[in-house]
């Protein structure tokens, strides 16, 4: 029993975790938002983890997200920081979402879970960005002051703002829309997906 429990771990982790990974390093599958700087892109990796985390549990989603970043990370154009951002960003997101979920499978907990996670990762991707990823990319870059606020200039520039610091809480401004709009369509399709996966999973015997 417990080595069909083991393999049917490493079954899952394999095939969400390497779903993930596809979204989040094949190009092509990956976009911008009109508002948001280029180096700011919407990846769609979170969909999977998040639905078999439901199905199957917190546990499971972790061990996707580490499989998904250690697969990205031989390719990374970020000195490994946007990885390092990415991987935090997803945990605030998939680990209240699934917790909740674990002890109330219901559509109301569902809800209040992924509501939970939705707030904590906006919470989490707005004060890591400005204060932790931000200053890394200044470091390691050896970028200037103001810099990293440039890349916002043309959104900036529309609202007549002129940022001269990088750590300017009115760049949450922009990083708070940004991560609504990637967090909620991860959370719209993994609603109008799970049930007939579920479905799937569970002819499927997964």
């Amino acid at each position: 029993m417990k080595s069909n429990v083991v393999i049917n771990y490493i079954t899952r982790t394999a095939i969400f975790g390497g779903l993930a990974a596809i979204l989040y390093c094949a190009p092509g599958l990956q976009f911008n938002l009109p508002f948001a700087p280029s180096f700011m892109s919407v990846h769609l990796d979170d969909i999977p983890i998040l639905i078999s985390s439901l199905a199957y549990g917190p546990f499971l989603g972790v061990l996707e997200i580490i499989l998904k970043t250690l697969i990205k990370l031989p390719m990374t154009s970020t000195v490994c920081i946007g990885e390092i951002g990415d991987m935090i960003y997803s945990l605030a997101l998939i680990l209240p979402a699934s917790l909740i979920y674990k002890y109330n499978r219901t559509i109301k907990g569902a809800f209040i879970g992924v509501s939970v996670g939705l707030i904590s990762t906006l919470f989490f991707s707005t004060i890591v960005n400005l204060y932790t990823i931000f200053p890394l990319y200044k470091m390691i870059l050896n970028m200037k002051e103001g810099d990293i606020a440039n890349t916002f200039g043309g959104i900036f520039n529309w609202l007549n703002w002129h940022l001269t610091s990088d750590y300017d809480p009115r760049i949450a401004i922009l990083l708070l829309p940004f991560n609504l709009v990637k967090n909620g369509i991860v959370i719209f399709v993994t609603f109008i997906a799970y049930k007939p996966l579920r479905y799937f999973l569970e002819k499927a015997h997964l």
